[in-house]
């Protein structure tokens, strides 16, 4: 088998391309005019022309919340601006269903946008024109930028601004949910220990009664002070007795009275001997029960100044971000860009075109009927492929 190119009558080089083209510069001129004229209608017939408008903020640190750090209470510098967690969460509110239910709601979209609530899809389709012209993304110096595209240039401002707003409600809602269960926390525990103190209370004031210690802590030295000091009279008076009753000089009435002096010191160190007795029985008791009721006295009182803390801070409205900058009414359009849309379509044209006259103008002689059916002319032995310049010969 031989393969033998020829030269298709010199069309191949650059000057035959250019016959070609300047052959058929009338109608590829045309069809180039007429692209542009239907592109340009179309264009500024049919395409709505958007504005849109961008707000950009931070995300503030949960420091700023903390009672902790508000009351000057923490020995660790409060952190202003939000960590990564942070800013994520604020991104997960930006791009939640709720939120934009907020929007659609709030600005009836449905209406603005020309969709029918009454079919079933509408939700889909009204939630899809808006998450069309809704965009939040994270800026390089991890700030949040939040755009809105709308055909009425205010409207855009406004909804970027509006679902800013509710971004912050939604955040602080989500912070204050803690601060307000971390508040009822502390109110029960308040509650319970008040609980606690009137029962311990009870206890510590029957075991006083019964015990007759009232406080451990300085009634001890007073008591054994008064039960030495009896016990000490009754010796020395003892001893006087002792001494006057066998002194025959001693008129029988002073050793009368000095014997009834020392029964009086007698009975009264056997009296505060059964107190000590009495009192070091209740001792343990009593102390062990002051001294849970003090510390849980105490802990009332953290708690209580916590529970201040927290509950002024639940009060206090403070924002969960830092506007840079509000969104305003656009005056430049965002799109479309119909300039590079009419070029762009041109451009497309003109080179479509140009590819079609030089492939049709290069094989408009070929039969295309023998090329598809690939007959043998078997009369001469030779099958013809006059395709890409190429014969191929039989032998």
């Amino acid at each position: 088998m031989r393969l033998k190119f020829t030269n298709m009558e010199g069309k191949d080089d650059l000057i035959g391309v250019i016959a070609v083209l300047y052959k058929w510069r009338k109608q590829i001129l045309l069809l180039l005019a007429s692209v542009v004229v239907v592109t340009a209608l179309i264009s500024f017939t049919f395409l709505y022309t958007y504005y849109k408008s961008t707000t950009i903020f931070y995300v503030n640190s949960t420091d700023v919340f903390k009672p902790e750090q508000m009351f000057g209470t923490s020995n660790k510098d409060m952190d202003y601006i939000g960590t990564s967690n942070d800013i994520d969460r604020v991104l997960s509110i930006a791009e939640s269903e709720p939120l934009k239910d907020f929007l659609i709601k709030k600005f009836d979209l449905y209406k603005h946008y020309d969709v029918d609530s009454a079919k079933l899809k509408a939700p889909f389709r009204v939630l899809e024109e808006l998450e069309d012209r809704y965009k939040v993304k994270k800026t390089k110096l991890d700030a949040i930028e939040l755009s809105v595209e709308d055909v009425d240039r205010k409207w855009a401002a406004e909804i970027a601004n509006a679902a800013r707003e509710k971004i912050d409600e939604m955040a602080q809602q989500m912070i204050k949910q803690s601060q307000f269960n971390l508040v009822n926390a502390y109110k029960k525990n308040i509650f319970d220990r008040d609980k606690s103190l009137s029962q311990l209370g009870d206890s510590l004031r029957i075991l006083r009664q019964s015990t007759g210690v009232i406080d451990p802590d300085k009634q001890t030295e007073s008591m054994m002070s008064t039960a030495l000091q009896a016990e000490n009279n009754f010796i020395r008076t003892q001893a006087k007795y002792n001494t006057l009753k066998n002194n025959k000089d001693v008129s029988r009435d002073s050793i009368a009275m000095t014997e009834a002096t020392m029964r009086g010191y007698e009975e009264e160190s056997k009296r505060n001997k059964e107190m000590v007795s009495k009192y070091n029985e209740g001792y343990n008791k009593v102390s062990l029960i002051k001294e849970l009721f003090e510390k849980e006295r105490d802990q009332k009182a953290k708690d209580m100044q916590r529970y201040i803390q927290l509950q002024t801070t639940y009060n206090t409205n403070i924002s969960a971000l830092n506007v840079i900058e509000a969104a305003k009414v656009p005056v430049v359009k965002s799109r479309p860009n119909r300039i590079l849309l009419i070029a762009s379509a041109g451009l497309a044209t003109l080179l479509f075109s140009v590819i079609g006259v030089l492939l049709f103008d290069r094989y408009k002689l070929v039969n295309w009927s023998e090329v598809i059916n690939e007959k043998d002319d078997k009369e001469n032995g030779e099958l013809h492929r006059p395709f890409f310049g190429v014969t191929t010969t039989k032998k």
